[in-house]
């Protein structure tokens, strides 16, 4: 039987949070962006370098404790 949640080699709900993450965090630089010292582009970058790490991170555990 095949994964509902996971149709096409990947897992919707994975897809859309972290969609919904990027949407969030570009919202947030566009709105507040000019209260910090970098750049727009520095803060999309800085944002997008934090949510690979986090996401690897969170592979790996995955991968350690055997649930992938």
């Amino acid at each position: 039987m095949p994964d509902f949640g996971n149709p096409a080699g990947f897992d919707i709900a994975t897809v859309l949070t972290g969609s919904g993450v990027t949407l969030l965090v570009s919202a947030g630089i566009t709105r507040y962006g000019e209260q910090f010292q970098y750049t727009a582009a520095e803060l999309y970058g800085l944002s997008g370098a934090v949510l690979v790490v986090l996401g690897v991170v969170f592979g790996l555990v995955l991968v350690v404790s055997g649930y992938r």
